[in-house]
């Protein structure tokens, strides 16, 4: 079960949704950033628990990756 929650590990951390597959949750989380907004949260992530109870990352979106510059805007390269 992937898991997609806003602000994991801090206050305002929220489980947002659930999805079976991995693509499911991916697209429902680009459907849900497509404008830039992040519904609040500085950072939204696509995330399952292991066997062992484990948080485990598979895709992480930083709020601070999206700005406008003097002319365009720029998505700045995952980490």
């Amino acid at each position: 079960m992937f898991k997609i929650y806003g602000d994991y590990g801090y206050t305002t951390e929220n489980l947002l949704e659930e999805f079976d597959t991995y693509e499911e949750a991916e697209r429902w989380v680009e459907g849900y950033i497509r404008w830039g907004d992040f519904g609040g949260y500085d950072v939204i992530e696509i995330a399952f628990f292991d066997e062992h109870g484990e948080y485990i990352m598979e895709r992480r979106y930083d709020k601070e990756d999206f700005y406008e510059g003097d002319d365009d805007f720029a998505l700045m390269e995952d980490f």
